[in-house]
């Protein structure tokens, strides 16, 4: 590597931009502290006349985003396209192959291909940096690499995805529906126009996959993760969750459970005041738990141009240093692939259903729940309250004693057969530790 690193960067959204921009104000604070020099030897995008940030004209401009993995000039290529396949796959898999340095933001690439990319990049002992890839600005991928690499992690429960953080967050404090919160957050540009992603917990999923390949030393894979969106909360689910103590969250976690480890996205209940409970709008956190560290939480902008450049020029300042970590590590050889976990662990739920008004309908259900070992901690129960089109039909929210999953499906479907409820029921998971 000569001693002005020279980059390449294809994808000029708001990420790309800014990290140009970055790269340019920092100039001289980077030679000054790190003493690295840089040149941008070439930038690619889909359009080279669309209206940007920064002038285009200042840079070589490459047509093709995979020139820019075959020009032997080019040092290091940062990737800030998207997606796990296409033109940033090609783009990856041609910059190690080059021995280049190559950067991402692209977590959907690294969690589906990170077999590959672990192997390839060992062979090539070629540097690969992904911190952006996970929680935006908050330093969580270097601090799994390098600042509790001795530790023994037992398990990782966070707020991966700002996006359904924001939509939850206004339903909660803003009474707002799903669909009110989510057109602000399109509106004010934290959801895409197609947020599925965001809201299914796929991209939490992939986050929480990437998270789970350095802290258990397996191969990024979604398979092994349960995987539950936030489609089906509702405004008044929140106000309840309230009353019990807890805000509802879509938490990303992995837990050593019995010798096993289990992996989930899912709406949670946790506790109001916890670290998990009081990160608001579009902000993400972490919890790590520890052996002889005990928890350390990280917490911050989990997106946007000013927090995920920021990550990006991280990387930018390690590859300039030689900084060299396995992709995950450990050896590939040392990794292993992913286990389904299909034991059932017991745990608290919340569980709404609306019930009929009708007599007995209360013994009915509390005969149906109990059939099923389902044994009521607390009710909620309050007569008059109807949702707009649900007018025979009064909401009963429920906290369970620990019980298995198995039961609670068992319940419902029996409970979905009968007159007694309108709507389908939810449950959610209960994080009781104080997070």
């Amino acid at each position: 590597m000569s001693d002005v690193v020279k980059i390449g960067i294809a994808g000029l959204g708001t990420i790309g931009s800014g990290v140009i921009k970055s790269l340019l104000r920092n100039k001289s604070e980077l030679e000054k502290k790190f003493k690295f020099q840089f040149e941008i030897l070439g930038i690619s995008a889909s359009s080279k006349d669309k209206e940007r940030s920064f002038d285009v004209d200042q840079f070589t401009w490459f047509d093709k985003p995979i020139d820019l993995a075959k020009d032997s000039n080019i040092d290091l290529v940062i990737e800030l396209i998207g997606g796990d396949s296409g033109v940033a796959y090609d783009l990856a898999f041609e910059s190690i192959k080059n021995k280049k340095g190559f950067i991402t933001a692209n977590k959907a690439l690294i969690s589906s291909h990170g077999k590959e990319l672990s192997k390839l990049s060992e062979s090539s002992n070629s540097f690969i940096g992904y911190e952006a890839a996970v929680a935006g600005g908050i330093p969580v991928i270097k601090t799994l690499r390098s600042g509790v690499i001795l530790d023994k992690i037992d398990g990782v429960y966070g707020i991966l995805n700002g996006t359904s953080n924001f939509i939850l967050s206004r339903m909660s404090e803003a009474n707002k529906s799903f669909e009110d919160s989510l057109l602000e957050a399109q509106n004010l540009g934290y959801a895409e126009a197609d947020p599925s992603f965001d809201i299914n917990g796929l991209d939490a999923a992939h986050k929480l996959s990437i998270i789970n390949s350095l802290c258990f030393a397996e191969f990024p894979s979604l398979e092994s993760i349960s995987i539950k969106g936030i489609e089906n909360i509702l405004t008044l689910d929140h106000k309840y969750a309230q009353e019990f103590g807890y805000n509802i969250k879509l938490i990303a976690s992995s837990s050593k459970k019995g010798g096993n480890l289990r992996k989930e996205v899912a709406p949670t209940l946790v506790k109001i005041e916890s670290s998990l409970g009081t990160v608001s709008n579009v902000s993400n956190v972490v919890c790590i738990t520890t052996e002889y560290n005990g928890t350390l939480v990280l917490e911050g902008e989990g997106a946007g141009e000013g927090p995920t450049s920021s990550s990006v020029l991280s990387d930018v300042v390690d590859y300039s240093m030689n900084t060299r970590n396995y992709l995950f590590n450990k050896k590939s050889s040392d990794l292993s692939d992913p286990i389904i976990n299909k034991d059932l662990i017991e745990r608290c739920y919340y569980l709404r259903v609306f019930l009929a008004d009708q007599k007995g309908a209360m013994s009915n259900l509390t005969a149906i729940l109990g059939k099923n070992g389902i044994s009521i901690d607390q009710v909620i129960q309050r007569g008059g309250v109807h949702l707009k089109d649900e007018k025979n039909f009064t909401p009963v929210i429920m906290l369970t004693h620990p019980v298995d999953s198995d039961s609670i499906d068992s319940a419902f479907s029996e409970l979905i057969k009968t007159d007694l409820i309108s709507m389908d029921p939810i449950f959610l998971p209960v994080l009781k530790d104080n997070l």
